[in-house]
């Protein structure tokens, strides 16, 4: 028989309460939670924010649930949708270095249900946060190699795995017990779905965005007593079956780590520094810091080359971009940018920027190939992973270097201070039409756990 993961998962989530989760994990939280809010409102004006928020708003009655960017109070998991959807809209919102995005639609789904159910404080909502994070990527721990099967089979893990984290941080918030609890997870495993040929698309960020309403219905329906099959991950027919194929995950793996440590410090937690896909990161860092280095700029530059995992070209694969979103998933804009520019940033990814002829010609320059070493599922987000770079100057000589992956900015190894978080949190909104209300908001949120009542910081972002 295989072990009851189901089961153990959703008693891990019932029965793990604030006062047994580490004060490093809350402080980690509380950084996700606020940059995740940044982020949102640094998306608001993106097309395909303004077409969700739009349709909720359509198609989902008035009620108590903020809407960012409008006066508008939805029914929970219309707000869900739109505001989990804002934050990821410019991939700019923050990830676990073991699985990906998880902040972002687990953080949305329970602000939305916290409104909705008359407030929540500040401590409750950051238990449920992080329970929810930690039970998603316990199921990721299992889905192959760092969860890299999934992904590579074309799924997209961001939206799959985000059903099972915004319906267990949901269904924590609401203190089901452990029954409906497992059929929270059971409705979530049934609602999941996403695949990777979407990055780079206006969907990528709906992905986000219907994992986060997926959850408040998926907890909201166990809440009622509504069931699902109590072992949804784990039989002939379950989940992991599914979605990877028989003896293509690890059962075992889902279970021999929720909470020992958690993923939030270990291996941690990254905030972007870069408003782009994080497969490119490493590549910026080194392009980056060798011109700082050297004292570089793009005139003394004949080409640049990268060399990278065979499963970053797939997802970086628009050599020659036609939208500003499609800039975020090109190797060659990116890397043109930090040669312009010294420095990659939100008012970079413009359409006019990407038909800029200056641009144009850097792009030109930019080579990326696969490096020999890094091929197959093991090395694919591993901490041995790496990106060499290399940048040939006009006059012949070169200058290169190697950037492993645990050395990239905003992750463990090079973390951002709290100083640069805030920095972080006025570019995303500079634009934002009350900057100020914002700015109290991002400082409510880095003391979360003394926050009486969330919708205080709600009524920051209205």
């Amino acid at each position: 028989m295989p072990p009851e993961v189901t089961r153990q998962l959703a008693e891990f989530a019932v029965n793990t309460g604030y006062e047994d989760i580490p004060p490093a994990v809350c402080a980690q939280a509380k950084l996700a939670i606020a940059d995740a809010v940044g982020a949102a409102l640094a998306g608001l004006n993106e097309q395909s924010v303004v077409l969700l928020r739009e349709l909720a708003a359509a198609d989902f009655r008035a009620g108590q649930s903020t809407v960012l960017g409008c006066d508008l109070a939805l029914a929970a998991p219309g707000a869900a949708l739109a505001n989990a959807a804002a934050a990821h809209a410019l991939d700019y919102d923050n990830i676990s270095v073991f699985i990906g995005f998880v902040a972002s639609p687990v953080l949305f789904a329970l602000l939305a249900v916290a409104e909705e159910q008359g407030g929540a404080s500040g401590r409750d909502l950051l238990e449920s946060f992080i329970i929810g994070w930690e039970v998603e990527v316990a199921i990721a721990r299992g889905l192959g190699e760092r969860g890299v099967h999934h992904y590579a089979k074309g799924w997209h893990s961001t939206s799959t795995l985000a059903h099972f984290g915004a319906a267990v941080a949901v269904s924590r918030l609401l203190k089901l017990d452990a029954a409906r609890m497992r059929s929270a997870i059971g409705i979530a495993a049934s609602e999941a779905s996403g695949l990777r040929n979407m990055m780079g698309n206006m969907i990528n960020a709906f992905h986000v965005g219907k994992a986060a309403r997926n959850g408040v219905v998926a907890a909201r329906l166990a809440r009622r007593g509504f069931t699902a099959h109590p072992s949804a991950l784990e039989t002939e027919w379950g989940f992991c079956n599914a979605f990877n194929g028989p003896g293509n995950y690890d059962l075992g793996a889902m279970l021999n780590r929720p909470g020992r440590p958690y993923d939030l410090v270990d291996p941690g937690l990254w905030i972007k520094v870069y408003p782009c896909c994080g497969l490119i990161h490493s590549a910026l860092d080194g392009v980056l810091d060798l011109m700082r280095e050297h004292r570089l700029d793009a005139t003394q530059i004949d080409r640049v080359r990268i060399a990278v995992h065979e499963l970053v070209p797939p997802t970086m694969r628009f050599d020659r971009p036609q939208t500003a979103y499609q800039a975020k998933f090109s190797a060659p804009f990116c890397i043109a940018t930090a040669l312009r520019e010294g420095a990659v940033k939100l008012a970079h990814f413009t359409e006019e920027r990407v038909r800029d002829p200056v641009v144009q010609g850097l792009m030109q320059r930019v080579e990326m190939v696969v490096h020999p070493e890094l091929r197959g599922h093991r090395t694919f987000l591993a901490p041995r992973e790496f990106t060499d770079v290399r940048i040939e100057l006009a006059g012949g000589d070169s200058v290169e270097c190697r950037v492993p992956r645990g050395n990239v900015r905003g992750m463990p190894g090079r973390p951002v201070t709290l100083e640069q978080l805030r920095e972080k949190f006025l570019e995303c909104t500079a634009g934002y039409r009350d900057a100020a209300r914002a700015a109290r908001a991002f400082e409510m949120l880095i003391g979360l756990d003394a926050v009486d009542d969330v919708r205080e910081v709600t009524a920051c972002l209205r």
